[in-house]
């Protein structure tokens, strides 16, 4: 990233907060989908151009999970075997609204929607993996309430 984009994104007064140091995604592509369809290039809006990606792969699993056992006849006891959850628990899985984030004290945090803090085990173990590589990724931090 550009000193003049990072003094104008992170830096506050005479501090300088920086949500992406450990971050390693393609800047360079994000800012310019942004620019792209006019958004505002913010630090909020950058960790919501990078989440939204997440929640997308997140929905892209479910999707493909649902779609290759929705016509199963025993897809629940399939679902509870092959990923430790029911069909019916999957299916009520919602990355989209379940999932929010923020920034605080100079690091993304992202958790689980108050109402949807109830699901936070049945999101560990399907998405598990996907977590992992998205939190080694971007440096982004699971904050459970």
């Amino acid at each position: 990233m550009n000193e003049a984009l990072y003094d104008a994104v992170f830096c506050y007064g005479e501090n300088r907060i920086d949500p992406f140091e450990h971050t390693n995604v393609d800047f360079h592509r994000i800012i310019s989908d942004m620019r792209l369809v006019g958004y505002e290039i913010t630090s909020l809006n950058i960790v919501h151009q990078i989440m939204l990606e997440q929640l997308d792969n997140l929905l892209k699993i479910k999707s493909n999970i649902i779609e290759a056992t929705m016509d199963m006849e025993n897809k629940d006891d399939f679902c509870k075997e092959k990923y430790g959850l029911s069909f019916k628990d999957i299916d009520a899985l919602d990355p989209q609204h379940d999932i929010e984030w923020d920034i605080k004290s100079g690091k993304v945090i992202f958790f689980l929607a108050h109402d949807a803090q109830y699901k936070e085990e049945a999101y560990f173990i399907l998405f598990k993996k996907a977590f992992d590589v998205f939190t080694e990724k971007t440096g982004f931090n699971y904050m459970s309430h």
